[in-house]
């Protein structure tokens, strides 16, 4: 066996190149990016909604989701890392689903997304606000 030979045996077979699937998956990037800025407008300005809240709770996780895409596209590349590409990718959809399940509890059982998140920001001002009191 020549040298070339072996050579091409380890050759890594290179996808067919496609502009069109990049460009749908830039756009529906860009498509979750500006519906989720009216989103968090409507939640900032007008407080909480149940019909915003469960949107949130989806469109959140799955920018997040396509932006831990991104990365593990750039940086674990499915041609050079297969098995930890692969199993990367899994993890990536397992950890939006439970996002999604969570926000889908804390809107049914709980205050609702926007409530949840105010609650967490004033946190540490309620906490001050009892210290002083006790004193």
């Amino acid at each position: 066996m020549s040298f070339l030979t072996f050579l091409s045996i380890l050759a890594v077979p290179q996808p067919t190149a496609n502009r069109m699937k990049g460009s749908y998956h830039w756009m529906n990037e860009r498509a979750v990016s500006l519906i989720t800025v009216p989103l968090l407008v409507t939640a900032f300005t007008y407080g909480a909604h149940p019909i915003n809240d469960m949107l949130l709770g989806i469109v959140v996780p799955v920018h997040a989701y396509m932006g831990f895409q991104q990365v593990l596209l750039d940086y674990f590349d499915a041609r050079r890392w297969p098995v930890i590409s692969r199993v990367l990718k899994y993890a990536l959809v397992g950890v939006t689903g439970l996002a999604m399940f969570g926000c889908w509890r804390i809107n049914t059982t709980d205050v609702g997304l926007t409530n949840y998140f105010g609650r967490i920001w004033n946190a540490n001002k309620n906490k001050n606000k009892e210290a002083v009191k006790s004193e």
